[in-house]
Formats: structure tokens, sequence, C-alpha cells
């Protein structure tokens, strides 16, 4: 533990994160400057110019490259309306907690909708926060019905897509229950304390309703947990290609910076509401969830989980575009050091110690992390036994090959499989008590795969060897007809 905390390389990512949130808290300042200036006098450029140069410039990349060039549009424009988290997919292929709570909100503002005015102004009086009819039971229910009702669909839709773009991929690294935990703390934090800070600082209450406190204590926990990640802004420059197609400039962004963008216009709105200004919007509720997220964040330990996740990224980056292999062995074994059971670095680092030709090290590192998942994961796990094999031609343990038979069959690489059983099944290390199940397993397979006379070799070996087996009448009998079949095809 103390090489990892003590490491140069953890401490950079320290500094990293540091001036990232600083710059990002003061961004708005620096781009609301320039901005105003940039559409004052530049516009003819934007539109005309700009888009013009910038195709050119696609262009000559992807003549560079040999790609097409759709393909390198691809990678500096998006047709996408809405910032998004780079890398990261916005779909789920499972219903998940995220996904849950856009649909109750949906439901619930669109079933107050249809049932009229005067339900929607009855449900506002005695369930948002600190409601017109204050009753004992709704001053302790109201601060948790407030978070799932919103003022009007550009509300409800506005605050959806951010749960959506920030929800999802914070999910998919916590799970469902740190995510709701962490969605609903921060809900009913936001929902209750500035209520009733402006009900003792100026004696008047105002209703608070809407999901933006949990969704901002969400985007908090992501600042926390995903700070490294890049975000995507659409930026619509490309004048008329903007305009009629929707296609957008790529400006990506560290996700932090993105998030601190969003807390200085909350931290700004929030002294304007503890000044007594009304502003409309409750920034003081999105600023006390998003701070309560990230020490949320911090107390369930999110913070060495997205550094070890962000190292991993960058040992890969500078494997695959840099060719800096000795930054990348070096990221791999501090990771290792962090976490022993990490093996999306193991494989790498397997890699690297082959370059030059199989090592030991590297057999040691693949056959870990075959291990490790070959019981949570196998179809990974069987991918990476692939690669093993191609290297070093030889099968894992009796019961662990056996295992990933079916796997690699799935997988289509079923003459691969039947290799590596066939060599265990010549081993004279392999265990008695395996050794006809392999055999068995290895002729199915190679009479799956039309080898009949290798398929008839292994059953005959297997009968010979083990008469008492308990298929022996049923593989009698296969031989029997497989005989006839290669009597057939000669």
């Amino acid at each position: 533990m103390s090489s990892w905390r003590e490491d140069k390389l953890w401490k950079e990512q320290k500094r990293f994160i540091i001036a990232t949130a600083a710059f990002g808290f003061f961004f708005p300042l620096l781009f609301f400057l320039f901005f105003d200036l940039l559409i004052n006098f530049f516009s003819f450029l934007l539109i005309i110019i700009f888009p013009t140069l910038f195709l050119g410039f696609v262009l000559l990349k992807s003549i560079e490259t040999h790609r097409g060039f759709l393909d390198t549009l691809r990678d500096y424009c998006t047709f996408i309306p809405i910032h998004y988290a780079e890398g990261e997919s916005l779909l789920e292929g499972r219903f998940n907690a995220t996904y849950a709570l856009i649909l109750t909100n949906v439901f619930i503002h669109y079933a107050i909708e249809l049932l009229g005015p005067q339900v929607r102004e009855l449900v506002e009086s005695y369930f948002t926060c600190l409601p017109d009819h204050l009753e004992v039971w709704n001053m302790a229910l109201s601060p948790l019905t407030a978070m799932f009702l919103h003022g009007d669909a550009e509300h409800l839709w506005g605050n959806m897509v951010f749960l959506w773009i920030f929800g999802l991929v914070l999910e998919r690294r916590i799970g469902w229950k740190k995510f709701l935990l962490i969605y609903f703390l921060t809900g009913l934090f936001s929902s209750i304390i500035p209520p009733y800070l402006h009900l003792v600082l100026f004696q008047d209450w105002y209703s608070a309703l809407g999901a933006s406190g949990a969704i901002s204590g969400i985007m908090g926990a992501f600042a926390f947990r995903l700070f490294y990640k890049r975000m995507v802004f659409p930026f619509p420059i490309l004048g008329l290609f903007s305009i009629l197609f929707g296609l957008n400039l790529k400006v990506r962004m560290n996700s932090l910076m993105v998030i601190m963008t969003y807390f200085f216009f909350d931290f700004l709105g929030s002294l304007f509401q503890l000044s007594g200004v009304s502003v409309g919007i409750d920034y003081l509720g999105h600023l006390s969830a998003t701070l309560l997220g990230m020490y949320l964040a911090s107390r369930l330990r999110f913070g060495d989980e997205a550094v070890e996740e962000m190292m991993l990224e960058r040992a890969l980056t500078a494997v695959d575009e840099k060719g800096n292999n000795q930054l990348a062995e070096r990221l791999f074994q501090l990771l290792l050091e962090k976490n022993p059971k990490r093996w999306e670095a193991m494989v790498p680092l397997a890699r690297i110690k082959n370059r030059f030709g199989p090592t030991e090290e590297g057999e040691r590192f693949y056959l870990k992390a075959i291990s490790l998942l070959i019981d949570r994961e196998p179809e990974k796990a069987a991918e990476i036994f692939a690669e093993y094999f191609g290297l070093y031609h030889r099968p894992l343990e009796a019961p662990k090959q056996y295992l990933l038979t079916e796997v690699l069959e799935k997988l289509g690489k079923a003459s691969l499989a039947a290799r590596a059983l066939e060599i265990l099944a010549d081993d004279p290390a392999t265990p008695e008590a395996w050794r006809p199940r392999i055999l068995y397993r290895a002729a199915r397979l190679l009479e799956k795969l039309e080898f009949y006379e290798a398929a008839c070799y292994r059953y005959e070996q297997l009968l010979q060897k083990y008469p008492d087996f308990k298929e022996a009448e049923k593989i009698r009998f296969k031989l029997e007809r497989l005989k006839t079949v290669r009597s057939d095809t000669t």
C-alpha cells in the first residue's frame, strides 16, 4: 500500500485532479469573456470559412491515415445533440436503477398531467417540500415525494437527460445499491436544507420540487469516481452543416472540469439565493447535493477505484498509441501492487513480457488472469486462453480445461479446444480421474468437426484403457457408424 501511495505516478494524478477542478471552476469566466467577442466579430468566419477549412482538414487526415472520409469525420463530429462520456454506451442491455428512476419520474409527471390542473394544484400543495398545506404527515413525507415532482415538461426532461448521461455510467461502476443510496440521500438532503435555511434566514418559505438535487448528488459522486473521463460536447460551429444536418464538432473536456463548471454556476446562484434574490432555480439545493455526493463517494472509497481505473486506461493508451512500454509496464505493475486481482492489467503485462517471444513471467500472468475469470466471466477467460494457447501450446489443468471446452466451442474455437484436450489426454501428468472424461470430450469434439479418423482413434483409445466407462456401449455404436462414414468418404 505504501508504494502505491508514495509512487510519483500517484502523486501526479493528485496534482492533475486539483488543477483540473480549479480550472473547471474558473473556466466559465474565461469562456464567456471570449465567446461574445468570437460571435460578434467572427460570425462570418464561423458560418462559412471555418466549416470549409475543417472539412479540408478531415479530408487530408483521412488520406494521411488511409481511412475513409466518413470514418475520419466520425472522430471529430457527432450527431448526438447532448454531451456524453466518451467511450461509454448511452444504452444499457439490461434494466437498471437509472432506467427505473427515469421511468418513474416520467410516469408520475404525465399521470398528474392527464388528471388535470386541479389535481396538479392539489399534489403540489401537499407533496412539494414545505408545501402550502403543511401537516405532520406530509412534513415528513414531502422531502421524498418532492423528488418525483416537476414543474413542467422542460423541467422533467432536462433532469432526465442529465440522469441518463451521468447515471448510467456511474451505476456501471458502483452498482445499483450504492447508486440508489447516493441518489436518495442527496435528494432528501437537497429537498430539506435549502427551504428550511431560507425559512430561518428570511422568515419566509418556498416549496421545492424536482429531481435535480438528487441528480446533482449523482454528478458529485461522478466527479469523484470518474474524474479522469473525457466528455464530448456537441459544438454547433460547423455553419450550414450544423444548421441543416445537426452535425456538430466534438469538443472534448475532462468530466471533472465539466462538473466543476456546473458547480461554479450553482455556487454563483447560491450566493444570490442567500442574499435574498429570487432566482427561480434551487441553486443552493444543487450545490449542497453535489458536495454531499462528493462526500459520500469519498466515504465509500470511490477515489482509489477511480485512480486505479484511470491508470489502467493510461497504461493501455501507452501501449496501444505511444508504444511506451516502459511507462505502461510500470503502471501495470503499480496497479497489481494495489490490486493483485486486477486481471485487466495482467493480460497486457503478459503481452509486454512476451514481445520478444514467450516467457515464463508472461505465462504466469496469463494463467492467473484465466483463473480469476474462469468462474465469473468464462467467455473472457476463454478468449484469453486462446491467446495463451497460441503462444505456449499448453493446456490448462484438467478441471479448468474441461470447464472451458464448452465456452470455447460456443465462441467458434472448437478446433483449439479439441487440440488442448488431446494434449491433456496424452500427458502422463493428467490425473487418471480426469483422463476418461477428457478423452471422451475430445473424441466428441473431433467427431463434430468431422475429423472422423481422429475421433475413432480417441474413442478406441478410451475403450481400450477404460472398458468399463459408463458410455462404453454408446461409444461402440458410434465407432461402427464412424467406420461406415469413413469407408464411404474414402
